[in-house]
């Protein structure tokens, strides 16, 4: 397994840093957060000047074909600059939920490229935890061949911002039956539709949406009825390795922010820096970040492996990712001390981030049974 960048990957790399650099500092996403929770001028660029939102869709719909290593090199770069806009969400999730789902998703996917189309996926319900498979929310087939939804999901980031809502809703069986499940592009301004919008502890946006009696036409189905469980749970991963990339980012840019304080911050008449406890605890972070990169990377190029491989590739990485960021967040305000915790420093929105993604897609312990669960197929 090759844990190096290509030439290409590389450039990739320095071009989203470069243009993070110049476009988003600090002060830019506290302004953001003041209006909206993103900037769309942001996520228009990201697709015309960088081509971000087309990077890894097929070149058959006008993407570049690019892989799961290249999307989490840009999520990597999304960390460190602590960016709000819903790549993840729309572009990641959202673009492999799309993906090989017929003409309308297709299109609904160019779409996503050009920057006119923000789809968010809505798969989660109340008392499931971070089972995606519990689906209690129904799809009933009306007169001439629409669909009528009934039911709610909860949790749906980035849901203020999106142009669709992807949801998951069963055709047939009961709510934790893992066929039956079929998956629906719906319009975010669609009649029957109810959204309560709420910030996360990071800033970010989300909602709760409930949906009674909307109906969609037939070309809102993605892919056949019934069949969508696999097609769900395989970007549920993709997403997950993608967000280990972007834990690698924010916990990268927590140790150098960390270790530039330490060299400035004097007690007892020197650096901090120079406490020997201290710098073994900053040498900790930098280890487990790098076994986090290299776990990130892994479940990167396991995607393509067969499914139980997949899942115990995936939660593997997302369970140790899940811990150290959770480690290297709690290490670096403990060594900013107090300051580390106001709202001015920077530090402390890179921990609430840090603090989000350690539970998103599901806790350490989540992972960890997945891991075992796949093990224990395999005897």
């Amino acid at each position: 397994m090759n844990l190096t960048y290509t030439d290409e990957q590389r450039l990739l790399r320095e071009s989203v840093a470069g243009f993070l650099a110049r476009h988003y500092d600090f002060d830019t996403r506290r302004s953001a957060l003041a209006n909206g929770g993103w900037k769309p001028a942001i996520w228009q660029a990201f697709a015309d000047e960088l081509g971000l939102l087309g990077m890894t869709a097929p070149e058959r719909i006008g993407g570049f074909g690019g892989g799961p290593v290249e999307t989490m090199i840009v999520l990597e770069e999304i960390g460190r600059a602590l960016v709000l806009e819903p790549y993840l969400e729309c572009t990641v999730l959202g673009g492999a939920l799309l993906r090989d789902g017929g003409e309308a998703a297709d299109a609904m996917a160019g779409g996503i490229i050009d920057g006119s189309v923000r789809p968010v996926a809505a798969l989660w319900e109340d008392g499931a935890r971070y089972d995606a498979g519990v689906v209690a929310t129904t799809a009933t087939p009306v007169e001439g061949g629409s669909w009528m939804i009934e039911g709610g999901k909860i949790a749906v980031a980035a849901a203020p911002c999106a142009t669709h809502f992807l949801v998951s809703a069963r055709t047939a069986g009961q709510p934790r039956d893992r066929d039956g499940i079929a998956l629906f592009a719906v319009p975010a301004d669609a009649t029957g539709l109810e959204r309560t919008d709420y910030a996360l502890i990071d800033g970010r946006r989300a909602s709760d949406i409930v949906l009674k009696g909307v109906q969609v036409g037939a070309d809102a189905l993605i892919g056949t009825a019934g069949n969508a469980s696999p097609v769900i749970e395989r970007a549920i991963d993709e997403a997950i390795a993608a967000l280990c990339g972007e834990a690698v980012g924010v916990m990268r840019r927590m140790l150098e922010s960390t270790v530039d304080y330490a060299r400035q911050r004097e007690q007892f008449g020197r650096p901090i820096a120079g406490f020997q406890v201290l710098q073994h605890r900053m040498v900790d972070m930098h280890t487990r970040i790098e076994r986090a990169h290299s776990l990130a990377i892994m479940a990167a190029l396991s995607l393509d492996l067969p499914e139980a491989e997949r899942r115990k590739a995936v939660s593997a990485a997302k369970a140790f990712v899940s811990d150290a960021a959770k480690f290297v967040a709690q290490a670096a305000v403990q060594i900013h001390g107090g300051i580390g915790t106001t709202d001015e420093l920077a530090i402390s929105h890179y921990f609430k981030r840090a603090t989000v993604i350690e539970n998103q897609f599901g806790s350490a312990a989540y992972h960890l049974r997945r891991v075992a669960d796949a093990m224990d197929a395999e005897d």
